[in-house]
């Protein structure tokens, strides 16, 4: 993978992290150089800080979209900047996800892991997706099944976008709490049942599937 960041000391802890967990990572310091390494080292996953010199995050994140090849890669923004803002913008110009450096490494190597190692979705750029008669709008956080509208809270739109790009998928709480909040915060696991007891009400008892043991489907329909 790749990770761009013009934070030295970030950039020797991120590859450490992504190392350690058996990752072949190029780090860039100068973001000016950061699409000839795109280009040359052709990863599977790239990471991008926003507020850089030369060329930001956002900006970085457009151009590598324009490459030939490029699609569908997976962009993770790491960045230390929380404002709405710049989160639309780092999803709206073609990144998967974004990671407030506040919340940490840990929450960034769990999602890492996920999507290269586990085969897990994670595009966040998809504002839109169905299942079956299932419609979900991450924007406004409406679901439809046909043409009943279910509003939905937050954390409950998190989750049915998770299951809906991974369907078929066994999901265990440990999987939505990597790939959603990128963590294993107790208070946060302890709601995981919470969340999706009061989901599957909404939606109708036959779309979240529990399987036992904290784990879940998406039943087909």
């Amino acid at each position: 993978m790749l990770v761009v960041d013009d934070d030295h000391d970030i950039l020797e802890l991120l590859k450490y992290n992504l190392e350690k967990e058996n990752f072949q990572v190029k780090s860039i310091e100068d973001s000016a150089k950061a699409i000839d390494a795109v280009v040359d080292f052709n990863p599977e996953l790239i990471i991008l800080d926003i507020m850089m010199p030369h060329v930001n995050g956002i900006e970085l994140c457009r151009l590598i979209r324009q490459l030939p090849g490029f699609k569908d890669t997976y962009i993770f923004f790491l960045t230390a900047r929380s404002e709405f803002y710049y989160q639309q913008a780092a999803i709206e110009t073609g990144g998967d996800d974004f990671i407030e450096k506040v919340v940490g490494l840990r929450a960034l190597t769990n999602k890492v892991i996920s999507v290269l190692k586990r085969n897990f979705v994670i595009r966040k750029r998809d504002l839109v997706i169905h299942a079956g008669k299932l419609y979900l709008n991450r924007r406004s956080g409406i679901a439809k099944i046909g043409t009943e509208e279910i509003k939905l809270s937050p954390p409950e739109v998190d989750l049915l976008f998770f299951f809906v790009q991974n369907p078929g998928k066994i999901i265990t709480a440990e999987n939505l709490l990597g790939n959603i909040w990128g963590s294993e915060i107790y208070s946060v696991a302890k709601s995981i049942e919470v969340y999706i007891e009061n989901l599957s009400k909404k939606l109708g008892k036959n779309w979240i599937v529990p399987l036992g043991e904290g784990r879940y489907r998406l039943r087909k329909h």
